[in-house]
């Protein structure tokens, strides 16, 4: 059951008066360590500033539902496990396998209060991401649907 969210009107045309979205992507292939926090560290879009590409972590600016999306790839023949979480608490996975270069994807909406902090972090398994400058292959990005 969802809970009402403080200070929203009812139907599609009330308008944020904050309004949130970034887009992020690693630039280069790396071992994460155990229970990592991946740092997307190419901006692409940072609407308000709520990702910080230093931690890893977008940070709600208001109550709100939001949408994120995570795509990683492999290394070549490496395994890769990795988690969105939403402050202490993993949501869903994404294990992309380990026979070639895999990609794998999630998307997720979620409910979040003011300071609500969302993260993708390595999550037992394979640790091996690829990605690179010319690519891009692995990325993170959210947005506030409302």
């Amino acid at each position: 059951m969802f809970k009402k969210i403080k200070g929203t009107g009812t139907g599609l045309s009330q308008h944020n008066k904050v309004f949130s979205a970034f887009a992020a992507s690693l630039t280069a292939s790396k071992t994460l360590g155990n229970g990592e926090i991946v740092k997307f560290n190419k901006v692409w879009t940072n609407i308000n500033n709520d990702y910080d590409q230093i931690t890893g972590v977008y940070t709600a600016p208001q109550p709100g539902v939001y949408q994120f999306s995570c795509s990683v790839m492999t290394q070549n023949d490496k395994k890769l496990r990795v988690y969105l979480w939403k402050n202490k608490e993993r949501t869903v996975a994404i294990y992309p396998g380990y026979t070639g270069h895999n990609m794998g994807t999630l998307n997720m909406v979620l409910q979040l209060e003011k300071g609500d902090k969302v993260y993708i972090k390595h999550g037992g398994g394979g640790r091996e991401i690829h990605s690179n400058t010319g690519s891009n292959y692995s990325m993170f990005s959210g947005y506030l649907i409302r």
